[in-house]
């Protein structure tokens, strides 16, 4: 007699079986049948898969958090594992972002991981309190690294290369970085029960600082702004420094900022405003894979926009300044009337 798959006993294939899965293998087999798709919604499976992959998210504080999302670990594997994308080819139906579309969060809840080729090397969770300083001040989210703290626990461990103790990394292990080391900044709204990945997971751009004896890495999105004509990049700087005696890298620094395409830095209301909108994948924001190299090509495109967007710069300076000119001309004739005839009378 013939055995079907449907013949193995369910909680072998729960246990030994579906485990072994990686999160977008596990989507494809839910959509082989519909007793594997009730099997491929065990909320335990998620979760370790979730954890597995982002390890900063088992800090106990998310566990609840996300249990509130629609479909648990599930949800957030969806919202999350895509990258964050802009459509810069479909500007079309934009409409400004405004935060009373939405229910404004007490707080945003970082997630980071850093890989060194397959290894995590820094993995830490953040919440981020949304006060009227947070919201009214230059965004700037710096993580905390005191990883030993009960109330922030995380990981952080060495890169195993060999580097110069007092000139950092050469041209060669600097190329390599930007190859082997790959982030992932996870923002979570409590509120929204939505998350997104705001990094470019490889970096955009790697430079020695030979002053500071550092290594510079930098991720970032492009996101529409509160005003959809007008981008926003969220922007994430790595710092590695070098360990005593040149033996290994370690993260020293993470840092997030919103920026406009200018380098100017924008408010933390801004940003809140950014996020939410992109999170709901309004304005032509939309999950989807990319690789490395596609997400530098975007960046890249959306660069180019600003400066084009600059090049007639001085020909409207030259019409502003003219038309102020002319109002200026117009209130100075006005008052010199009122002047005149306020001496006749």
């Amino acid at each position: 007699m013939a055995t079907t798959f449907s013949d193995v006993h369910p909680s072998i294939i729960q246990t030994h079986i579906l485990p072994r899965l990686d999160g977008l293998s596990l989507f494809s087999t839910a959509a082989a049948s519909s007793y594997l798709q009730h099997l491929c919604t065990d909320e335990n499976l998620w979760s370790h898969i979730c954890k597995s992959t982002w390890p900063s998210i088992a800090d106990p504080r998310l566990h609840d958090i996300i249990s509130t999302f629609s479909a648990g670990h599930r949800s957030f594997f969806q919202d999350s594992f895509p990258a964050l994308v802009t459509d810069v080819n479909h500007q079309n139906h934009l409409h400004d972002l405004n935060c009373s579309s939405h229910r404004s969060p007490s707080q945003l809840i970082s997630a980071v991981d850093i890989r060194y080729q397959n290894d995590i090397i820094y993995s830490i969770a953040e919440f981020t309190e949304t006060t009227d300083e947070f919201l009214s001040s230059p965004l700037r989210i710096k993580l905390n690294h005191d990883l030993e703290s009960k109330h922030a626990p995380g990981i952080l461990r060495s890169i195993n290369l060999n580097v110069d103790e007092f000139a950092g990394a050469d041209e060669a292990t600097v190329s390599h970085l930007e190859e082997s080391l790959s982030l992932n900044w996870i923002i979570i709204d409590p509120t929204q029960k939505r998350a997104g990945n705001i990094s470019s997971i490889k970096p955009i751009g790697v430079r020695q600082g030979w002053m500071t004896n550092q290594t510079y890495l930098v991720y970032a999105i492009v996101l529409p702004g509160c005003d959809p004509n007008k981008m926003v990049q969220c922007r994430i700087q790595v710092v590695l420094a070098v360990a005593a005696g040149g033996v290994g890298l370690h993260v020293k620094e993470v840092m997030l900022e919103l920026m406009d395409l200018d380098f100017c830095r924008l408010k933390g209301r801004d940003f809140l405003v950014s996020i939410q909108g992109a999170l709901s994948e309004e304005n032509n924001v939309r999950r989807k894979m990319v690789d490395a190299e596609e997400s530098r090509r975007r960046y890249q495109v959306f660069k180019r926009i600003s400066i084009n967007s600059h090049s007639d710069m001085p020909s409207k300076i030259q019409s502003n300044v003219q038309e102020l000119q002319s109002n200026i001309g117009t209130l100075c004739r006005c008052l010199f009337t009122k002047i005149v005839s306020f001496v006749e009378t």
